[in-house]
């Protein structure tokens, strides 16, 4: 029972980092956490633990720089989400970097999101239809979420610190074509 209180009351980044730690101690030929990624010169590990520890933390820097939030904040709101281990959690697909070929909107609340997206509907990228969910297509049954991607949007709710992959708004798709 001290072992959950005491989790609780962690901070994300000692959260994933006692997790990083509990993995590189487990097994393999390094069995030595490093913060700024894997020592090659030191270790032959396969695992990459640390690796994931480092680009874990330089995203979420990247999300304080482009949203104004503290990276800490961020992280331990992903850590508070996550609910299984960090190195399928943490990936591109669920933390998307700002490049160009994502289309992130920042927004300061998920309720002021909801409010952008308009009511009518999401298109879905495999049936081309609006659906009326943002993440499960009513009329073909393709999810944005699983292991294919799908084509859409990222929305970034501050007040969540969290990030949502969904269908693009069809609203936006006519704002788009009025500019």
């Amino acid at each position: 029972m001290a072992d959950k209180k005491q989790n609780v009351e962690m901070t994300g980044y000692e959260k994933l980092k006692a997790s990083v730690i509990r993995d590189c101690e487990s097994g393999g030929d390094c069995r030595t956490f490093n913060p700024e990624g894997c020592d090659k010169s030191r270790c032959t590990c396969f695992h990459r633990y640390c690796d994931k520890f480092k680009w874990v933390v330089d995203r979420a820097k990247l999300y304080a720089q482009k949203t104004g939030l503290d990276w800490q904040d961020i992280l331990s709101a992903w850590e508070r989400d996550r609910s299984y281990w960090y190195m399928n959690f943490y990936q591109e697909c669920n933390q998307p970097g700002f490049n160009e070929d994502d289309e992130i909107h920042i927004f300061e609340t998920l309720e002021e999101a909801k409010k952008a997206f308009g009511s009518k509907g999401f298109r879905c990228p495999q049936c081309g239809k609006a659906s009326e969910d943002p993440v499960l297509c009513n009329h073909c049954g393709w999810a944005m979420y699983g292991l294919v991607p799908s084509k859409g949007v990222y929305v970034f709710a501050k007040d969540r610190m969290s990030v949502f992959h969904i269908y693009k708004p069809v609203e936006w798709e006519q704002k788009e074509k009025k500019e």
